[in-house]
This record gives structure tokens, C-alpha cells and sequence, in this order.
């Protein structure tokens, strides 16, 4: 149960955390946990749980769900309490961990996706993985009403942030490119890895501010996210995006990111289960 008055419902007093399996095995999980620690220190909740202890969580739920390839949602909220905007004092924090079967990206790698920008009305700390996340919605609902896939988010004086649920790298003069880590983008796991790989293909790699225009002058976009993986961009605003078809940068990226990370470099199962928790 969830108590109506947990801050997480009722201010949205939360953050939360995404993990994938490849081989039903947990991917990236010390990264995760590093990140939903930065978070729960951004925003003051205190906790008395250990990363190895989220780890285990992560791991023994995966097993019990038994899919073929999951989805592992980790929520932290700052607790119960009397609705009231001070930090209570003796709230102990809610965690919520679910865990679905996850589906091939396959055909969205294949295809390629439609997307818009639109203006970047969230909050200025997005490297904190919050569950606030109306500005999301909101948007995504707007690409889905435009025909679109998905929406990107674009400042007033034109800089490219990230999509919705996701990182973006542009290709341009064979340089893929993907804004810079700061407070307007989630630093994504599934990015450093895709950073890391493309390095390792060979393909020359840089972090630097972006603009709308560059979106409109680049041979190919792609997006990135835990479950999606790498998804190309084929049209922004009505645009077709180099020949309007997924492009080869992309997938060079793809293979060697699933060469050297999804199979060979997934977690191993730790010994301890929940009940050591």
C-alpha cells in the first residue's frame, strides 16, 4: 500500500530509476544506483540503504519475475506524512520496485522515428531524476497529436536539450555530437556507453552545445534511452533528416555498443538476497 498522503503522490517528493537486463541479466547497475544516489541527494532524502542493498533488490526481483528480458522500476519517495511543504522529520522514504517484460526496439532501430521540438518549459535541475514529469507529458502528448514519435525540447535562444524520455546525438561532417552533461540534461547511462562505443568504432565524438539549426543541417539524429537503446530520427518538424531513412552512424554505434556492453558486460548476479537487505 501506498499511503494517500505519501509526499511522493502528493508533491511528487520523488525520484526514480530505470534498469534493463540483456541476457536476463541486469545491465549497468552500479551506474543506476549512482545516479538515483545523486538524486536522492539533490533533494535531501534521507536514507539508511546501501547501493549493494538496491543491488540485490534489483537482481532477486529480475529472477522472481523470471521474463526473458525485463524492465526494472526503482521510485524512492521522501515518505509519509501530513501534507505540509517542510521536510518532515521522521518520514522514512518509500520504495516502490516493479519489474515488466521488455520488448525488442528492433523495429523502431529499423523504421527510424518522426520527431518535433518544442519549447523547454521544465525545471532547471534535469540531471535530477525526478518523477515530476509533467512537462514530459505534456510534450509527448503534443508530438503524438502532431503524428510524430516523440518531442524534443529546445530553449528560447535555440538550444537543443534532450527528447522526452531520452539523450539526442547529431551527426554532422562525420562528428557525432550530443550536448554536453549540466543541469538541463539527464546524463544518461545508456549515452556514456553509446559515447564510449562510438569512440571505439572509430567515429569521432564530441560534447558541445547544439543548436535547432544544427538538427536541420545534420545527416543523421538518433535518440538513446535504457530501453530504447538507440532509436533514428528521420524527420524533425516535417523535415526529412539526411536521406530520411536510419543512417549508418547509428548503427555502427548500435553494434558496438552491443558488442562491447549488453552481452559481454552486464552485471553478474550477486550472492546476497533480499533478505539480507
Amino acid at each position: 500500500m501506498v499511503h494517500v498522503e505519501d509526499r511522493g503522490f502528493q508533491f511528487a517528493d520523488a525520484v526514480y530509476e530505470v534498469v534493463r537486463t540483456y541476457g536476463g541479466r541486469p545491465f549497468a547497475v552500479d551506474e543506476h544506483i549512482h545516479r538515483l544516489l545523486h538524486s536522492l541527494d539533490a533533494i535531501q532524502i534521507r536514507h539508511d540503504f546501501t547501493a549493494q542493498q538496491l543491488a540485490g533488490l534489483i537482481h532477486e526481483a529480475v529472477q522472481r519475475a523470471g521474463f526473458a528480458e525485463a524492465m526494472v522500476y526503482l521510485q524512492i519517495t521522501r515518505g509519509q506524512a501530513r501534507r505540509h511543504r517542510g521536510f518532515p522529520a521522521d518520514a522514512k522514504p518509500t520504495l516502490v520496485l516493479t519489474v515488466r517484460g521488455l520488448e525488442s526496439s528492433a523495429t523502431l532501430r529499423a523504421e527510424g522515428v518522426r520527431v518535433i521540438t518544442v519549447p523547454d518549459t521544465r525545471w532547471s535541475r534535469c540531471d535530477i531524476k525526478s518523477v515530476a514529469l509533467l512537462a514530459n507529458v505534456l510534450a509527448y502528448n503534443a508530438a503524438r497529436q502532431a503524428g510524430a514519435h516523440d518531442a524534443v525540447f529546445v530553449e528560447s535562444d535555440g538550444t537543443v536539450n534532450e527528447a522526452t524520455a531520452g539523450n539526442i546525438f547529431v551527426v554532422t561532417g562525420g562528428v557525432l555530437r550530443s550536448p554536453p552533461k549540466g543541469p538541463r540534461i539527464l546524463s544518461g547511462v545508456t549515452r556514456d556507453k553509446l559515447l564510449q562505443a562510438a569512440a571505439a568504432a572509430g567515429i569521432a565524438v564530441t560534447e558541445e552545445r547544439l543548436q535547432r539549426d544544427d538538427l536541420f543541417s545534420a545527416t543523421e539524429i538518433f535518440l538513446s534511452s535504457t530501453t530504447a537503446e538507440v532509436v533514428p530520427v528521420i524527420a524533425v518538424d516535417g523535415k526529412a533528416i539526411g536521406a530520411g531513412t536510419p543512417g549508418p552512424v547509428a548503427a555502427r554505434v548500435y553494434e558496438q555498443f552491443m558488442r562491447f556492453f549488453s552481452v559481454n558486460k552486464a552485471s553478474r548476479l550477486p550472492r546476497h538476497r533480499v533478505s539480507d537487505c
